[in-house]
């Protein structure tokens, strides 16, 4: 027996603590990295209540992004919205997301992960409310765009703050569960516009300048969940691998006595480690100045440098190629993923004896061509217009159900890819799922019955969804590390450029009948399985792929 181990075998004995088996192998003398020090800590009630905390925050993006896209058939009369006033609606939230993007990253490398969490859905919610009360198409879209801003910071913290309460071997998991969290937002939201739109609570003031309905109040109400993140998420500490990457040891030794102290019970002063590495040392960073001595300016240049490497041979090549799968992954899923609402919206509406269609049962295009026809009656461009022949859509529990199906689907093909993924790797699921959704996409036209419309819709969006997650996962294999956050923050970049491309263009296409948005959709996918061809073959060294899922 080894020194360090007898003396291990007596602190054990002296304090009882037979299940801690991290005193074996660290000491008090030794400095201890960030993984050994926090996998002292075990695993416990305090990861348990982060989850939970983290939970209503992490639905916030996709409430985000969807919240508008399911109010449209309850608000095209209020506000006087065109097919295109809609597409752009949908596309705002990705307008502030595109044009902030780069900053937050680096605002969350200078300010910490908890701080951008914090302010960030803070000012997320106050934003939602306040769209709540907004009384025309030009309000809808300024805070549609500030919340984009807002939303795309915390949304990429929260996935790193809780994955650095874990060490490197656990993220792969964790990384999924909070995906599959993030995913679970679209059923939060569509289970909230169930009960809340149609109701016909509504409060007018002001001879009717002022209203205040039931689609007002679903606006305001999304931003319940993420108030409640806030709250209970101020309660918890900063991330103690932020606090060391800063120097911090200190603050993060604090952080990691007391993550200690609520998964097992035990006082603080039992805490295995006593000294934490110097983590700028680790990474050659001896120059980074602490939080007081304006770290910015040389946070950014560093990042510039970082960067650097990203756009040059041998990396440019399969950066092209990786923005460009998003490209065709986002365009393709947000775009039919947005107009799908308001899609089972004019299908549950139609009436066959009003366009005289007695002879046969209309098809999926059929039904679209009609709608858009009698929409052809208002104007493309300018927020007060009035439509002509307006009237106020039926809005039944069948559509909502519907599109909780839709959503809940998601959250299915995400858990079996994260499986299928390690038997086939990247570039074989991709081929697999550009192909069904391809298929499925291209068939939906040509449908006369509810049910395969939705199993059809089920499956693109579904799987659609699954592809873009691939196509991060193979970023991270793709990159080395030190260019991995950067190669995943341009592929967003792209993915959330096409579907704003998307929404806004979708409308347009649709006054020239339903089957040329339809198919110009499909086309992305088909050029998607094109480039998959181009990814590189996977070296298997590793089991854990599907962390960027």
């Amino acid at each position: 027996m080894s020194p360090n181990s007898g003396i291990s075998t007596v602190e054990m004995s002296e304090k009882g603590n037979i299940d801690d088996r991290n005193n074996s192998c660290v000491q008090s003398t030794k400095q201890a990295d960030f993984d050994t020090a926090i996998a002292a800590t075990g695993y416990g009630k305090f990861h348990i209540l982060l989850y939970m905390a983290l939970v209503p925050v992490s639905w916030a993006s996709t409430i985000d992004t969807a919240n508008m896209s399911v109010i449209f058939p309850a608000a095209e009369c209020d506000l006087g919205l065109t097919m295109f006033h809609k597409g752009i609606l949908n596309a705002a939230v990705y307008f502030g997301m595109v044009s902030s993007g780069l900053i937050w990253g680096y605002l969350a490398d200078v300010k910490g992960r908890k701080s951008i969490i914090i302010y960030g859905f803070l000012a997320d919610g106050i934003c939602n409310i306040l769209l709540g009360f907004s009384q025309n198409f030009w309000m809808l879209f300024f805070f549609k765009c500030i919340i984009g801003c807002i939303i795309s910071g915390p949304y990429a913290s929260v996935m790193s703050y809780y994955s650095e309460f874990y060490s490197t071997k656990s993220r792969t998991r964790i990384t999924l569960i909070v995906g599959l969290t993030i995913t679970a937002g679209a059923v939060v939201n569509m289970a909230l516009a169930w009960l809340v739109i149609p109701q016909k609570w509504s409060i007018v003031l002001w001879d009717g300048y002022f209203v205040y309905n039931s689609w007002r109040m679903f606006l305001s109400m999304c931003s319940v969940p993420t108030l409640i993140g806030v709250f209970c998420l101020s309660f918890f500490p900063e991330s103690p691998k932020f606090l060391m990457s800063q120097g911090r040891k200190d603050e993060a030794m604090k952080v990691l006595r007391k993550i200690y102290r609520i998964n097992t019970g035990q006082p603080e002063e039992n805490y295995p480690i006593s000294e934490l590495v110097d983590e700028r040392e680790v990474t050659k960073s001896t120059d980074l100045p602490l939080s007081d001595s304006k770290p910015g300016e040389k946070t950014f240049r560093e990042g510039l440098l970082q960067m650097k490497p990203i756009f040059f041979k041998p990396h440019i090549c399969r950066l092209l190629l990786m923005v460009t799968l998003q490209f065709c992954s986002m365009l393709g899923l947000n775009t039919i993923r947005l107009w799908q609402p308001q899609i089972f919206a004019i299908l549950e509406n139609f009436d066959p004896i009003k366009y005289n269609i007695n002879d046969h049962e209309p098809a999926f295009c059929e039904i679209l061509d009609a709608a858009t026809n009698l929409a052809k009656n208002t104007s493309m461009i300018g927020g007060d217009v009035e439509p002509k022949n307006c009237s106020e859509v039926v809005i039944s529990e069948s559509m909502y159900i519907d599109s909780m199906i839709v959503s809940a689907t998601s959250i299915v093909s995400l858990s079996l890819a994260s499986v299928l993924v390690n038997l086939l790797g990247h570039k074989n699921l991709l081929y697999i799922c550009y192909t069904l959704c391809a298929v499925s996409l291209i068939s939906m036209t040509w449908s006369t019955n509810a049910i395969l419309t939705l199993a059809l819709t089920c499956l693109y969006v579904g799987v659609m969804n699954t592809t873009l997650n691939i196509v991060i996962g193979a970023a991270v294999i793709l990159f080395p590390t030190s260019l991995r956050t950067m190669a995943v923050s341009l592929e967003m970049i792209m993915g959330r450029i096409g579907s704003l491309i998307g929404n806004v263009v979708f409308p347009v296409l649709l006054q020239y009948g339903c089957m040329t948005p339809i198919f110009t959709i499909a086309c992305f996918p088909l050029f998607g399985i094109v480039l998959a061809f181009f990814i590189p073959k996977e070296k298997r060294k590793t089991k854990n792929v599907e962390s960027g899922s």
